[in-house]
């Protein structure tokens, strides 16, 4: 894990300005640095890259990795290297270092750009193919890791951060106004639905892309990046439930497996849901592999899930670590971290990420796993199952799974679109649920027009079409962006058990009536995970969330905060400051609106951050 920056033009960026982009990519690797620097076709070639060592930790493994053939900077992970690595050599390749980094060049070197239809990893990286005089970038099949272009008269810049752009071009980037307005009113979900980030002459290599730039395209590119992979789905009918559950376990092993490999302590956020503690199950019960847990501990009643997670450590015997919820220091860390991003931090959930990833640093580690991507792939949210009870329609046992979900997740939804079993039946185009940050957002805008909430079309499988949503546009990009952003911050790797090409094409195989069972959601990794996990975990009938009420993080009481909230800013052309200031009133009631007004102070974070 590691930064990587560059330029490819006419003009290169003056020396001062690499220093000073060295000295800020230093955070996302304080392990080494190092530049390599060239012509190509004419233009200047740079290349940046700062490492956090994590495999072969020796010196001989820092980058720029430069070979006859090619140069690479690389920032990720790649886990089947190993296998990889014996395969090359079958080849005839020798190789001078034991890590993974040596394998993706020579990889290179071998197939070319087809190597990424190999890679099981996360990654953004740069390659200067020295033999066909072009520069190859390149990102994994989720967008794990980011990789930002930035086009200027002198010539293109890109980098693993917004802030490596901005040192390198000494170019401020322009907010893209319209974006945060999307951003206040739809929320997370909308953030990513088409190119840009929150900066309207910055754009992001798309996820699961490869880009080839020849010399005469720094300034003008006429190439466009092609997307490797797309999932998709393409259910076989005849596989059984049985099969099912067998092949979910099988490659579940495999993919943790590969995930824990680093010459380095291994962390896990452990919440007392399902997701972590199958990874958590099969790392130390099925493989005896050491690792060491740390939580998050809220109070409230409906965010409290101590009992399951005090469950999980006495089963685990692990070493843990738990931090409360607290909101002292809430609006400075929010903006140290919104600094940090380069953009609003997108909801609650991901600001207790980053809360949690302090108490993770000074623990000293520098790898950290997690189980986000399951919701998405197995279809563990609130509406995935009313989706998928509206395809039950007709079918003998509807009313059975109807009664199951009464007994089990339908008694704590709280959501009143979701307390009706047969919401998408009668309205299968019902998508307030995702759009609206707020109840009746119009009112809260200066501008009340509201553009609907839009969405792809993957499939006419409704629960299907609405996870791959997720998976590509929408919950997922959004959660990796800030993952990276928390973890990075403090020089740590961030790795995502769930997010497996390979898993997510076995599970776009798998027909949609095999995804629930008996009420519960997820139900093929619950029944994968049977012996992993203990029971009470396993099949907790109440879906907690990574989350804690807005009252626990901003203090209406304290005047300080009062007076950050309402301060001028130009948030205000968007929303309506009498309506804000109503709300922050000790006493009004906030039904509905904590995710709307954590949004509200991040964004005034932010464009406090731009303005700086």
């Amino acid at each position: 894990m590691c930064g990587i920056a560059g330029f490819l033009g006419p003009t290169p960026p003056p020396e001062a300005a690499v220093e000073t982009t060295l000295s800020v990519m230093r955070q996302r690797g304080p392990d080494g640095l190092g530049v390599f620097r060239d012509t190509m076709g004419g233009q200047s070639l740079l290349m940046m890259h700062s490492r956090l060592a994590i495999i072969d930790l020796d010196t001989r493994a820092n980058q720029p990795l430069i070979d006859a053939g090619a140069v690479l900077v690389f920032n990720g992970e790649i886990y089947n290297y190993l296998e990889l690595r014996d395969v090359l050599q079958a080849k005839g390749h020798v190789f001078r270092t034991e890590g993974d980094s040596e394998v993706l060049l020579r990889g290179y070197l071998e197939w070319g750009e087809a190597v990424v239809d190999r890679l099981e990893g996360m990654w953004a990286f740069a390659l200067y193919d020295r033999r066909r005089e072009k520069l190859v970038l390149s990102r994994d099949p989720f967008g794990e890791k980011p990789l930002y272009l930035l086009q200027r008269p002198e010539g293109l810049y890109f980098g693993s951060e917004v802030k490596f752009l901005r040192a390198l071009s000494g170019h401020r980037p322009t907010v893209d106004h319209a974006k945060v307005r999307r951003f206040l009113i739809h929320g997370y979900r909308d953030v990513f639905k088409n190119s840009g980030l929150f900066h309207s002459d910055i754009e992001p290599l798309p996820r699961a892309s490869i880009l080839s730039l020849a010399p005469d395209e720094a300034l003008a590119r006429r190439s466009k990046p092609r997307l490797y992979w797309r999932p998709r789905y393409a259910p076989l009918d005849t596989i059984s439930r049985e099969d099912a559950i067998a092949a979910v376990r099988e490659w579940l092993l495999k993919s943790i497996e590969i995930r824990m490999r680093a010459d380095t302590p291994m962390a896990l956020t452990l919440s007392g849901g399902v997701d972590s503690n199958v990874i958590a199950g099969v790392a130390v019960k099925h493989f005896g592999l050491p690792i060491s847990t740390f939580s998050m501990l809220e109070d409230q009643p409906d965010y409290d899930e101590r009992t399951l997670i005090d469950t999980a450590v006495d089963w685990l015997g692990a070493p843990h670590r738990a931090r409360k919820v607290r909101s002292a220091g809430f609006l400075e860390r929010l903006g140290r971290m919104t600094h940090h991003y380069e953009a609003p931090v997108l909801s609650v959930g991901m600001y207790l990420e980053g809360f949690l990833a302090e108490e993770v640093a000074d623990a000293g580690f520098k790898v950290v796993i997690n189980g986000n991507g399951s919701d998405e792939i197995f279809a563990g949210y609130y509406d995935h199952t009313l989706y998928w009870l509206a395809g039950l329609m007709g079918a003998p046992e509807l009313a059975d799974e109807v009664a199951g979900w009464r007994e089990t997740v339908g008694r704590f939804v709280r959501n009143p679109l979701f307390q009706d079993p047969n919401r998408f039946v009668e309205t299968p185009d019902e998508r307030r649920h995702l759009s609206l940050n707020a109840p009746e957002i119009a009112d809260w805008l200066v501008d009340p027009t509201v553009a609907p909430f839009r969405e792809q079309a993957f499939t006419d499988d409704l629960l299907r079409n609405r996870m791959l949503n997720e998976l590509v546009d929408e919950t997922v990009p959004s959660t990796l962006f800030c993952g990276d952003s928390n973890w990075m911050y403090h020089s740590i790797e961030n790795r995502t058990a769930f997010l497996d090409r390979g898993l997510v094409d076995l599970m776009s195989r798998i027909p949609s009536r095999l995804l629930m069972r008996d009420g519960f959601s997820k139900a093929l990794l619950r029944e994968a995970a049977r012996g992993l996990v203990p029971d009470e975990i396993l099949f907790a009938r109440r879906k907690y969330g990574f989350n804690a009420p807005i009252g626990s993080l901003l203090d209406r009481i304290d005047p300080d905060v009062r007076e950050f909230m309402l301060m001028k800013n130009p948030i205000f052309d968007i929303i309506r400051r009498d309506r804000l200031e109503a709300i922050m009133r000790p006493d009004a009631a906030l039904d509905g609106l904590d995710n709307f007004l954590f949004c509200v102070a991040s964004v005034k974070q932010f464009y406090d951050t731009q303005a700086a």
